[in-house]
Order: C-alpha cells, then sequence, then structure tokens
C-alpha cells in the first residue's frame, strides 16, 4: 500500500489513486475539516466577482466551494501537479456550470502573471513540497495588492496518541512526522508570510481530537506507520504489534486517543 505521509507528493508515480480520494473524502466529511475551510474561506476577504487561486487543489470540493463564493462574475483558478488528481476534480463539475479552470503545474512555479489574483489558499499542500517557501512567494506573487494569501497546514510534532509505551511512541509518532517532505510546516508559516513581505498576519490553531482507532487509522495511517517504521529497522514487529493491540484495547474500553493541531495562517499582500 501507498503511505500517505510520503505518497501525496508524487501521487500519479503511485499509480493508487482511490487511496488517496479515499482519504480526501473521508477527512472532507469530517466537522473538524469542513468547520477550519470555512474559516480559511473568510479569511480570504472576497467580494463576488473575485478571482482566486485554489493551490493543490486535489479532487476539486474546494474549488467548488470558492467557486460557490466568488458567483458566476468571478473566477477560480484551480492548480495540482497529479494529473489523475485533475481529471477527477473535472468530473465533479460537470453540469454544474461553475466559473473553475483547473491547471496541472506546480505549485512553486505558477504559470501566471503578478497581481492576477484577489486572493490564493492552500489548504495541506506544503506539507508534501519540499520547498513550502518557494510556493507561498509565488502565491503572493500572483495575487494583487490588497489581496490575500491564506494556508492551513498541521505542524506533525503536535502529533498525540496515548499509549503506556512512551519510547515507542515517541519513535512512530516522529517516524510519521519525518516521513512528509516538511512535518514542521504547521510552525514555519508564520516566519514564511513575514519573509515575503505579508502583513497584517493571522495565525488561528485548529486542534482535532480522535477517539475511534479506526478513524484515527484512516486519518493518521496509523497501521502503515508502525509497519513502515518496522521495515526501517527503527522498532521491532514484536513491539509494533504489541502497540497495536495496546491501541486496539483502549478503542473497546472506549479510551483511546489522538489529536493534532493544523494551524491557519492569513497574510495581506502590501
Amino acid at each position: 500500500m501507498t503511505y500517505l505521509a510520503s505518497g501525496f507528493q508524487d501521487v500519479d508515480g503511485t499509480h493508487a489513486i482511490e487511496q488517496f480520494t479515499h482519504c480526501l473524502n473521508v477527512l472532507a466529511s469530517l466537522e473538524f475539516f469542513q468547520n477550519y475551510k470555512q474559516k480559511t474561506f473568510e479569511l480570504l476577504h472576497l467580494d463576488a466577482g473575485a478571482a482566486v487561486l485554489e493551490v493543490g487543489c486535489g479532487i476539486g470540493k474546494d474549488a467548488i466551494a470558492l467557486a460557490q463564493r466568488v458567483g458566476s462574475h468571478g473566477k477560480v483558478v484551480a492548480i495540482d501537479h497529479s494529473q489523475a488528481m485533475l481529471d477527477l476534480a473535472l468530473e465533479s463539475i460537470k453540469g454544474l456550470n461553475l466559473p473553475i479552470e483547473f491547471v496541472h503545474t506546480e505549485a512553486q512555479q505558477l504559470p501566471f502573471e503578478d497581481n492576477t489574483f484577489q486572493g490564493a489558499r492552500v489548504d495541506r499542500t506544503l506539507q508534501h513540497i519540499s520547498e513550502p517557501q518557494r510556493a507561498i512567494a509565488e502565491m503572493a506573487r500572483v495575487v494583487c495588492p490588497g489581496g490575500y494569501v491564506v494556508a492551513m497546514e498541521p505542524d506533525w510534532e503536535t502529533f498525540t496518541v496515548d499509549s503506556e509505551n512512551h519510547p515507542l511512541t515517541r519513535q512512530l509518532l516522529n517516524f510519521w512526522c519525518d516521513s512528509f517532505p516538511t512535518g514542521w510546516v504547521g510552525r514555519d508559516l508564520l516566519k514564511l508570510f513575514h519573509r515575503i513581505g505579508l502583513t497584517d498576519i493571522q495565525v488561528i490553531p485548529e486542534t482535532l481530537v480522535v477517539t475511534q482507532f479506526e478513524l484515527a487509522n484512516q486519518v493518521f495511517d496509523l497501521v502503515q506507520t508502525t509497519y513502515r517504521a518496522c521495515e526501517a529497522g527503527i522498532v521491532s514487529r514484536v513491539e509494533v504489534e504489541a502497540w497495536l493491540h495496546e491501541l486496539q484495547q483502549m478503542d473497546q474500553s472506549q479510551e483511546f486517543f489522538s489529536s493534532f493541531t493544523g494551524f491557519i495562517i492569513s497574510g495581506k499582500k502590501q
């Protein structure tokens, strides 16, 4: 199976599009994700008729929400580096008559003129990019003066799982964090926004708590993480199986706990 922490940086190369779309659909179904997304939309301060850029659009759900905000006289340009994702996104808007253009390109080198959009948004995509500062700089470049750049990204060192085996849990959660190209990007956003000259910067923490093992496995890829760490020689198979057994026992007794914190950040271009 493809590993979610590392696989999103090359979805097309994995030939496992169903696994990634399932993950995105599960996350989109959760109230936590729905609520914070609304906050990011509001922080763009978009008027009807605005043009907005969505970076890392995936299967297009957020692009549709943005198109409904800007209306028929506005425009959403949604980019992704996965053609397979874009193909699914195109299918999702058939017959909806929405002002959305999907573009196959990289976030670090946007094919748009300076000052093209009234806002630009990225959501959980920078964690999969090895040089997120380039993507943020590009987003700021294509936004008009007075427009906003908005991001939501996790900091995977905030990931928690309750277990009696503290040393093993630290090893496994650090392995998950370090499997992302930029697992600390959530804490880096303020610095990156400041360095490219954005002002009126706001930071809003958002914490997800998951108390069911099966859902946590879908969101955090727990089982895959443990066995990947085993294959890497970081932990033993005996330790892995004991850890997973403990979590499942805690789940059965309604004592399972896991969480992570992501950070929404917005900044204004002068």
